[in-house]
């Protein structure tokens, strides 16, 4: 799959493009209809994701949810689910284009779209004003198909990055999970920590928790840890340690159950939380603390 960090260094194909419209948070099983509708019919010509370096929220300087995923990870799925292009565009770029000034200059000039892909309650153009029927209408003028995927259901509501934090939020990381089609995780390279975890007889790694992201309930949680390519099974606490003193901000610790030993410090790695097992609670000792964790360890 190729990158592109901007529409100018995408060159268009003679032949055209399927093309798939959305900022896509999470790459859920909602957008999946959308993506993989775009990447499995586009045979000869390239299907293309075009989506946004940051959420439009932000750029317009509005109250920006907690992401489900940043861009690495987005191009991970993306790619996973055979996309051609990804390109992240610059939402400031666009965002004072009228509709039709939008399906002009971007789809028909600059991507040269012969299909486009979008979901049920796509909006586009200045302020949001077009909707999946204004883009039927102007596309059609220019000869471009549009395929708008229907909302996908899970247990009888819609999928939606909305209801997928409000699930992660409560722990609720199962259910979350299957709207994802994927495990939900936390992502990035291990911190040193405050060794406490080895001191009670538990080493773990740690995860900081990136500023913008979904934070899941603080408790404990059934992970999978995937290092170097290989999966361990893990404990993982997500919290702020209230019992050994209570960090500023939530962390991911994990404690490793089928791992080997060796220096992981600086290692890139990525943590699927599983199950919910417990909340986090405050113990009256480091001595409860440590007989919880090795409950918590048999139950993972």
């Amino acid at each position: 799959m190729k990158i592109y960090d901007n529409l100018e260094e995408y060159q268009p194909q003679e032949t055209g493009a399927y093309v798939a419209l959305g900022f896509f948070d999470g790459v859920h099983l909602g957008h999946r209809a959308v993506i993989g509708a775009c990447a499995a019919q586009s045979g000869e010509r390239e299907s293309v994701v075009l989506t946004f370096r940051e959420s439009p929220a932000k750029a317009l300087g509005r109250k920006t949810p907690d992401l489900l995923s940043d861009n690495a990870r987005k191009a991970q799925l993306m790619e996973e689910i055979g996309v051609d292009v990804l390109i992240f565009a610059d939402f400031c770029a666009v965002k004072e284009l009228s509709p039709a000034e939008f399906v002009q200059t971007i789809l028909q000039e600059k991507l040269n779209a012969d299909r486009v892909y979008c979901g049920f309650n796509y909006r586009f153009g200045r302020g949001g004003a077009g909707d999946t029927a204004a883009l039927e209408k102007l596309c059609a003028a220019r000869g471009i198909a549009v395929c708008a995927a229907e909302p996908v259901y899970c247990g009888g509501e819609p999928v939606s990055s909305s209801l997928i934090r409000d699930l992660i939020a409560k722990g609720e990381i199962g259910r979350a999970n299957r709207l994802l089609g994927y495990r939900y995780a936390i992502e990035g390279r291990i911190d040193s920590g405050n060794h406490i975890g080895s001191l009670m007889g538990f080493p773990t790694v740690n995860l900081p928790i990136p500023d913008g992201t979904a934070v899941p309930r603080f408790g404990v949680y059934a992970s999978d840890v995937l290092i170097d390519g290989v999966r361990y099974r893990g404990a993982t606490n997500i919290g702020v340690h209230p019992t050994v003193g209570e960090n500023e901000k939530p962390l991911c610790e994990t404690f490793l159950l089928d791992f080997g030993g060796g220096d992981l410090y600086g290692k890139r790695i990525r943590c699927e939380l599983r199950e919910f097992i417990r909340p986090e609670k405050r113990f009256g000792s480091v001595e409860e603390l440590t007989e919880q964790i090795r409950m918590d360890c048999r139950k993972c």
